[in-house]
């Protein structure tokens, strides 16, 4: 659904706010772990164009990404052409995998109807990592 937030609101989002860290772990298995998280987040996503989903992507590590969507006008859901933008590939540390959601709507999505977190929370089960939540308490 549109609702048109991105414009009418502002966000400050401080991208390394949540890591999963995984003790020991290879570029093979954070990748591998990354490409879950992703999967898993785009199934429980809630979709209108589609956009969100396919500018949701994985950044391995050391540095390759496929960006997927890009900005542009959509058709949603009730037939209507919509404008949908993305946010710029964002850096990632080195040694590090991520999944970046680049709809600059995401995180209104996310608020509403996580996918990307509940997906975070499942690979640290899976992998017997450790949330870390980071940034905010550094500012």
């Amino acid at each position: 659904m549109d609702r048109g937030w991105a414009m009418a609101s502002k966000v400050n989002w401080y991208e390394n706010d949540v890591l999963l860290k995984i003790a020991g772990a290879t570029d093979d298995v954070l990748n591998s772990l990354a490409l879950w998280v992703e999967g898993e987040a785009k199934v429980n996503m809630n979709v209108d164009t589609g956009f969100m989903r396919n500018a949701t992507y994985t950044i391995l590590v050391g540095g390759d990404a496929s960006a997927g969507a890009e900005s542009g006008s959509y058709t949603n859901k009730a037939g209507r052409s919509v404008q949908r933008n993305r946010v710029p590939v964002p850096a990632v540390p080195p040694g590090a995998s991520a999944v970046h959601m680049a709809a600059e709507y995401s995180i209104f999505q996310e608020l509403i109807n996580p996918s990307l977190y509940p997906a975070l929370e499942k690979a640290k089960k899976i992998a017997k990592g450790v949330i870390e939540e980071i940034g905010k308490a550094q500012l």
